[in-house]
């Protein structure tokens, strides 16, 4: 498939969405459970069965159809959406949003969200990641050391809090949509070596993603738009040492009371412990590769009180640093 088949196929409407546009048929929503995810009463959605899938059925693809609205939802599955064509206005966790031509919008699990219904023009396509399909060799591939990395960690986590979800301003990237759509042409027309071209495309595009929050980042001169969070994860993985919340929130021109109820928000966690989060998993990646003592490697992190480095990392990782560095060099294999 070329990237001309591949604009035909997805402009080409469906029988679903053909009745749609004519008023003589709905998917039927209504019949789907009703959970409540927070405040809200939403509808549980599964996995449809006319979805292009992998061969472990851990990774589908689905054209979102047009003409039909989407009322508001959750799911147990991650969900990319990539926005090909036109914009897709969405209300997520209560925030309206618009996803435009080029945008990646990443969503986490159990996370209420509905979408408009689409026009003739606005093609928009989702990936739905299970959790099992995040192993370690994943994490080997993409480092799980930043906090925008850890989203996936905790979407895996039964007792984490999922409220969290990530816009991408990724319009003027260059890799963005020619990854996005080699992985599309992959996952519609398989070729021989498919499963393995996948993975390596999907690695390439969460890559491709986190590149386009440090341009945007440049580019706005530390600014934010109020529907990404991206450019202040950045700037704490960047100073985690020295940073305060005051000093952030006026990097960001900011009131700092406003910077805290924003990250809550968007993360579920506070400025604090996001803080906290990148120094403890900056340690564990010293302790597993190399041999620098607990004392140097807390002290470079910006733990100065030793007793206090060590109950944060046994909260976070269920055991003592060396403890740590131990299982991990006894298990080099295990999920990180």
């Amino acid at each position: 498939m070329d990237m001309l088949t591949l604009d035909k196929f997805l402009r080409k409407e469906t029988q679903s969405e053909k009745k749609y546009k004519t008023g003589r048929g709905f998917y039927p929503y209504e019949k789907l459970p009703l959970v409540k995810r927070g405040k809200n009463l939403v509808r549980l959605m599964v996995v449809d069965s006319i979805i292009n899938t992998t061969s472990n059925n851990l990774l589908n693809v689905k054209k979102q159809s047009r003409y039909q609205s989407i009322p508001m939802h959750a799911h147990d599955w991650i969900e990319i959406n990539y926005m090909y064509s036109g914009c897709c206005p969405q209300i997520i966790n209560d925030i309206p949003c618009i996803l435009r031509k080029g945008q990646v919008m990443l969503i986490d699990t159990d996370i209420p969200h509905s979408t408009a219904a689409l026009g003739e023009d606005d093609i928009m396509v989702s990936m739905l990641i299970e959790k099992e399909y995040f192993n370690s060799n994943f994490f080997n591939r993409l480092s799980c050391d930043s906090i925008i990395s850890s989203f996936f960690i905790n979407s895996m986590q039964e007792n984490a809090r999922h409220d969290n979800y990530i816009l991408f301003h990724s319009e003027n990237s260059r890799t963005v949509p020619l990854y996005f759509n080699e992985f599309l042409c992959e996952m519609f027309d398989p070729s021989i070596n498919s499963e393995d071209m996948i993975q390596s495309l999907i690695i390439l595009i969460l890559c491709s993603l986190i590149n386009s929050y440090e341009e945007d980042q440049e580019r706005t001169e530390l600014g934010i738009n109020q529907n990404s969070i991206g450019p202040i994860l950045r700037y704490i993985e960047r100073n985690y040492k020295d940073c305060s919340l005051e000093s952030t929130a006026a990097s960001f021109n900011m009131n700092p009371n406003y910077l805290t109820t924003l990250l809550k928000q968007r993360t579920g966690h506070s400025y604090k412990d996001l803080v906290q989060q990148q120094r403890l998993q900056l340690a564990a990646q010293t302790l597993r590769n190399t041999d620098r003592s607990v004392t140097e490697i807390a002290n470079n992190v910006g733990y100065e009180n030793m007793s206090f480095f060590y109950k944060k990392f046994k909260t976070s990782y269920g055991c003592s640093p060396k403890e740590y560095r131990d299982l991990y060099r006894n298990h080099p294999g295990r999920n990180q």
